[in-house]
């Protein structure tokens, strides 16, 4: 496995691992999605080589060939990192042509992607060989007479990318305290909010009890945390609307951004007794075979995908 796919390989864990909630730098904070389409067709390739006279470098035709372009930690407000297509990428040069984003002094680029506010660049000379980083990247609104090299070859870029969740990585290393000081000065005008703690926790264990009855009784719903074997009461509440109803009230509990799980178990028990629908006899009959189910989540965002489904008989 070369190592662009290995990169690759460990993203898909990690978005079927469900870990997919992203903090970035101005503290935007959500679940990130992902699109990682099939490979680029041989006639693209074909279409890219004749319209440019040119190659692909070999570690983007690589990638390329692993998936014809991509979406990757894409926020709610759209921002992220998006990699055309082959034929976007034709498109998006010849328009950038046409409508003098890349400049005619400075046209040996490119338009292969986005990222956050500004167009990622291959320079089309650099990318004649692999010794001379080619990777470059230009906000919307300027030209590329004023394009900023990331430094990298395509390879190690989506590598970073990666690692920085979407960030504009190249630029951490400009962070200057003078600038860009993180400490806010105390006010009279206005009030500034403490941080949020948050509690990376092994496991949260649920656990939902139902009624003695289909009738108007409640369900109870338990919630542990902590190690495994070594878990704690969080909270016990009741919830009488019925299933539908206590799952949503517990997907609202875990969903809390104060919380990440890295393991979510949710066990369902019938009650032990039964309400007794004869009233000359006791109140309570015996349940001599409680269903119980379990179920187990990697994280929040597999629980969210997959949510428990009641007991057979009570839907």
């Amino acid at each position: 496995m070369n190592q662009i796919a290995a990169v690759l390989n460990g993203l898909k864990q990690k978005i079927d691992h469900g870990s997919t909630f992203i903090q970035r730098r101005s503290n935007e904070i959500g679940q990130a999605k992902f699109n990682l389409p099939e490979p680029v067709t041989a006639e693209s390739l074909a279409a890219f080589e004749a319209e440019f006279n040119q190659k692909l470098p070999g570690e983007y035709q690589t990638f390329l060939e692993l998936h014809d372009g991509a979406d990757l930690f894409i926020l709610d407000d759209g921002l992220g990192l998006v990699l055309h297509s082959v034929d976007q990428v034709i498109e998006a040069t010849n328009e950038a042509i046409e409508y003098e984003l890349i400049h005619e002094d400075f046209d040996h680029y490119w338009v292969i992607g986005e990222i956050n506010e500004g167009y990622l660049l291959i320079n089309r000379e650099f990318a004649k060989t692999e010794d001379t980083p080619y990777m470059y990247w230009v906000f919307h609104e300027l030209s590329t007479e004023e394009a900023d090299p990331i430094g990298q070859n395509f390879g190690t870029f989506l590598e970073y990318s990666i690692i920085s969740q979407g960030e504009m990585f190249w630029e951490f290393k400009d962070f200057i305290i003078q600038t860009d000081d993180y400490f806010v000065e105390e006010t009279t005008e206005e009030k500034v909010s403490h941080p949020v703690t948050i509690w990376f926790v092994d496991a949260v264990r649920v656990e939902i009890e139902y009624p003695v009855s289909k009738n108007g009784s409640s369900f109870t719903i338990s919630m542990y945390v902590g190690k495994f074997e070594q878990e704690k009461l969080a909270m016990r509440y009741n919830e009488g609307r019925g299933f539908e109803k206590v799952i949503q009230s517990v997907r609202d509990h875990l969903s809390y951004e104060q919380y990440h799980f890295s393991s979510i178990q949710v066990f369902q028990t019938e009650h032990s007794f039964w309400a007794n629908e004869d009233s000359s006899g006791d109140p309570l009959v015996r349940n001599e075979k409680p269903q119980r189910e379990g179920y187990r989540y990697d994280g929040f965002r597999a629980f969210a995908d997959q949510l428990p489904r009641p007991l057979p008989g009570w839907e």
